[in-house]
Formats: structure tokens, C-alpha cells, sequence
């Protein structure tokens, strides 16, 4: 019994390792396709970004994860589930490519630029590879053979970060515009889809993963049953881009209806969307506990075990709350160096500023989505991140044309700062895991937050004086001793304040030795 519960927690743990690095890879790329494409080009690749977020959080993330959970749940039915779950994923995506495929001019127009069809419909084929990759990592992890499911996500972001890099240098360079290079540049998302579907489809050949009986019927119960936990499970991956699609949409339109001119809007757009790949940066530690905790919360409902439901819940949301913190804090206080740094200037320095106060509602999203599903409260988490996305397109209509793109950022934070409070009001309500909560904990926390910003923003200052202009290889200087000493600075408040019990400490401290002793075990076992 140990050997098996040993097993499942080394899965666990590679898939959440694996989908961490796999987060830092999306994040990073974009940086040097910014730097190569410029800031209309960068524009031109993520209007039609939301369309493969979307897509991968629900086939890559959603879709397996619940495959695999009615696996093992319906042992006695695998052959008629099986047979089901193929043709319900690639029946979903062959409609979704003819769909996307046929309307992307009509999409194009509605974001403001008719020359976007052909982005949109190159990420459309994507919708024809994705189902393999979705169906056969759902198989692996159901019959416990997690290392394929994360190799093959290596894999995948691996091929389509280099793709996108290597088909945008070599289209810079022959001189194709910048809608050409985005599409050829969003190619390799399907040439990533491709590379890891072939990959698992090759071990499913070789007999690794039980094959269905011929005469399995199919199910349409398991069908809807699949979709729908596969949109819940993948919610708290979808919440930035649903923030992105409502931007993409709306961005543009709102700055030329109030008078801008076309490409200046299009250009602001490429602008704002640095912020993205901070968001996400920002966010790792929050990712990473959501991608933990709902097995764990799970397990805990169905054993009953109130008193450690509520424990999990408070370090789970104190961890997300503390380092998101952080996180936004400090990118706000270096934000125009670390802009110059990775972008090549200081533009929209302070709409990115304000962007990033979004850090700490999503990285509370993250947490409290994989919590609310773990004691099966998904349908509320969906609701409240819909709630959130109607929020953000009634703030871009508002805000972008009295306060152009400081508004749409500030939209973003509203949005999500509103499904934050309404996924912790239900927490509340299920775990009470606040009840033990004190006011000087919560000034201690701001005191810390206050101490990080004051040392990194002097310093700021200082090395700015220094410097006669600063220079991208100044900003990169100033970005980083900036960091280092801010994450110094915060890691010693928080010792010292206690924001963390011992008790707590001691949690995190025994998940790392575990994490620690599992990899040694996973090496021991890599053949030689």
C-alpha cells in the first residue's frame, strides 16, 4: 500500500514539476518574439494567442485530467470510456477547426483588423492534433504511466517554443510582414501538438496502454460527462486567457471608436501585451500550489478529515496571497528598468504597472480554483471566472476611453480581484479556514510588503543616479541586484514577522524533502 500511495505521489509531482517548466517556457518565449517581431508584431501574434490558451488549457490540462479520473473510477466500463473519449476529442476538435477555420475572417473583423484571418486560421489546424495529444496522455495518467504524459509535454512546448522562435527569425530575416510572420510563428504551436501526439501514439502502439474491445459502444453520457469536467478542471489555466480574449476583441475597437488612429491603436496593443509574460512569471508559485492541492484536497474530503481540509486551505491560500504579493510588489517598483531590460524600452511602463496588481487575484484564482474543486465545488469557481470575464469587457468599454491603457489593465484587476473575493467568500463558507485569522497578522504581512517596496525602490533610485541614461544593459543591472536584494529583503520580513508558524514552516520544509526523495527515486529507476 505504501509502494502504491508512493507511486501516485511521484506521479503527482513529475506531472506538477513538468507543468511548471512547461508554464516558464510559454512565459519566457515571447521576450525574444518581442524583441525580433517589435511591438506590432508581438500585437499580430496574441490576438490570436487566446484561441491556442484556451484550447490547451482545456485539451492539455482539462481533458486528461478527467479522462484519467473516470478511468479510475469506472474500471468495470474502460473499453465503452476508451472508445467514447477518442471520438468525443476529436469530434470536438474537428468541429472547433472547420468552426474557427470558417469564421476567422468574420473573428478578424470583429477584433478590428481583417488581415488577421490568416493568423487565426493557421492556429485553427491546431484543433486537428490536439485531440491525440488530449486522448492519449487522458490513457497514460488513468493507468498510472505519468512519465509518458510528461515527457510528451516537454516535448510539446519544447518543438512549439522552438518552432515559434526559429520560423519568426528566419521570416524577420527574408522580409514577410509582420501578419505572415505571426502566422508561420503560430505554426509551431501545431507542429508541438503534432510532435507530442506522435510521440504517445508511438508507445500506444507498441502496447504499453491496454487496448478497448472492438465491440465497445460508446457512451454519450461518458461524452458530456468528459466535457464538462474537462472545462472545470482546466478553469484556473483559463483565467488570463479569457482576459486576453476580451482584449483582443476590444482593445483596438474601443481606441478607434474614441479616435485613434488604426495602426497606432494596433501598435498600443503590442504594447500592453507585454504584460502578459510578467503575469505568468508572476504567478509560478501560486500555479504550482494549484497544480498540488486538489489530489490532496480530494483525498482529504473523502477521508472527512475537516480539521486538515481546513489547515490545507489556509496555507494553500496564505502561500498564494504572500509570494503573489511579492511578486507584484516588486515587478511594480523595478517595472521601467525590467521593461527596458526585456523590451528594449520603457513604453507603457506604468499601464504594466498597474496590470501587475492583477498578480495577487490570480494567483488567489489559481489556489482557490483547485481548492473549491477538490471538496467539488467546481461549478461555483466557472461561474465566478465567467462572472470575472463579464466584468472585464464592461471595464475595457469604460475605462480604455477615459484612461486608455492604464484602463484596460485596471479592468483586469477588477475583474479579477471580484472572482477572487467570491471564490474565498465560498471557501469561507465550505472550510472556514479564516476563522483563525488576526488583524496583526494581516498588518504584519502588509509591513513586510512595505519594507521590500522601500529598500528596492531606494535602491532604484540610486543605481538610476548612477547611471548617465540608462541603457538596456543599465536596466538589465538595475533589474536584477533590484530583485535580489527585494526577494532578500521579503524572505528576511517574513522570518522575522512570522508570517508563516512553525507548523506551517515545517509543512513546506517536509513537501520539499519529499520532493527531494522522490526525485532520487526516479533516478535510480532511469535505466542505464
Amino acid at each position: 500500500m505504501n509502494t502504491k500511495k508512493s507511486s501516485v505521489w511521484e506521479g503527482a509531482l513529475l506531472l506538477t514539476a513538468t507543468a511548471l517548466v512547461v508554464k516558464l517556457l510559454s512565459a519566457v518565449y515571447r521576450i525574444p518574439y518581442q524583441n525580433m517581431t517589435g511591438d506590432f508584431g508581438f500585437y499580430v501574434f496574441q490576438q490570436a494567442y487566446p484561441f491556442y490558451a484556451i484550447s490547451a488549457a482545456v485539451a492539455f490540462t482539462g481533458f486528461p485530467m478527467a479522462l484519467s479520473k473516470m478511468i479510475a473510477s469506472k474500471n468495470s466500463n474502460n473499453d465503452h470510456l476508451i472508445k467514447t473519449s477518442i471520438w468525443t476529442s476529436f469530434l470536438l476538435g474537428i468541429v472547433s477547426f472547420i468552426f474557427l477555420f470558417i469564421t476567422a475572417p468574420y473573428i478578424a473583423v470583429l477584433m478590428g483588423d481583417s488581415h488577421l484571418s490568416l493568423p487565426i486560421r493557421v492556429i485553427s489546424v491546431l484543433f486537428l492534433f490536439i485531440p491525440l495529444s488530449a486522448f492519449l496522455r487522458g490513457a497514460y495518467q488513468g493507468y498510472g504511466d505519468m512519465q509518458l504524459t510528461a515527457v510528451s509535454q516537454l516535448l510539446e512546448q519544447t518543438v512549439r517554443v522552438s518552432g515559434i522562435l526559429l520560423i519568426s527569425f528566419y521570416f524577420v530575416r527574408e522580409g514577410y510582414s509582420s501578419y505572415e510572420t505571426g502566422a508561420g510563428a503560430l505554426s509551431g504551436s501545431v507542429l508541438g501538438a503534432a510532435a507530442s501526439g506522435l510521440f504517445l501514439l508511438f508507445f500506444w502502439r507498441k502496447g504499453i496502454t491496454p487496448a478497448y474491445h472492438p465491440k465497445a459502444k460508446i457512451r454519450v453520457s461518458y461524452g458530456m460527462e468528459l466535457l464538462k469536467s474537462s472545462i472545470y478542471l482546466s478553469l484556473s489555466a483559463l483565467v488570463l486567457a479569457l482576459m486576453q480574449l476580451v482584449d483582443a476583441f476590444l482593445f483596438v475597437n474601443v481606441w478607434v471608436e474614441s479616435g485613434m488612429q488604426a495602426y497606432d491603436a494596433k501598435l498600443l496593443k503590442g504594447v500592453f501585451d507585454r504584460g502578459q509574460p510578467l503575469l505568468q512569471l508572476g504567478t509560478v508559485a501560486a500555479a504550482s500550489v494549484a497544480l498540488a492541492v486538489v489530489p490532496e484536497m480530494a483525498h482529504l474530503v473523502q477521508q472527512k478529515r475537516n480539521a486538515d481540509i481546513q489547515s490545507l486551505t489556509k496555507l494553500s491560500v496564505k502561500i498564494s496571497v504572500v509570494f503573489g504579493g511579492a511578486a507584484a510588489v516588486g515587478l511594480i517598483c523595478i517595472m521601467e528598468p525590467l521593461n527596458t531590460m526585456l523590451f528594449r524600452n520603457a513604453e507603457g511602463s506604468s499601464a504594466l504597472a498597474v496590470l501587475c496588481l492583477s498578480i495577487v487575484s490570480v494567483s488567489i484564482i489559481y489556489t482557490s480554483t483547485g481548492l473549491l474543486q477538490g471538496i467539488g465545488h467546481g461549478r461555483y469557481a466557472a461561474v465566478s471566472i465567467l462572472a470575472a470575464m463579464l466584468v472585464k469587457v464592461a471595464g475595457n468599454l469604460i475605462l480604455i476611453p477615459h484612461f486608455g491603457m492604464e484602463g484596460a489593465a485596471l479592468s483586469t484587476v477588477i475583474a479579477t480581484s471580484i472572482a477572487a473575493v467570491l471564490q474565498l467568500i465560498r471557501l469561507q463558507m465550505a472550510t472556514r479556514f479564516l476563522s483563525n485569522i488576526r488583524a496583526v497578522n494581516l498588518f504584519s504581512y502588509l509591513f513586510t510588503l512595505g519594507v521590500m517596496a522601500a529598500g528596492v525602490m531606494l535602491w532604484v533610485f540610486i543605481a538610476e543616479n548612477i547611471f548617465e541614461g540608462v541603457s538596456r544593459l543599465d536596466a538589465m543591472f538595475i533589474s536584477i541586484t533590484s530583485a535580489v536584494l527585494g526577494g532578500v529583503i521579503y524572505l528576511t520580513a517574513i522570518i522575522k514577522l512570522k508570517i508563516f508558524s512553525q507548523s506551517e514552516w515545517e509543512s513546506v520544509f517536509h513537501s520539499i524533502d519529499t520532493i527531494r526523495k522522490l526525485v532520487e527515486r526516479l533516478k535510480k529507476r532511469r535505466p542505464k
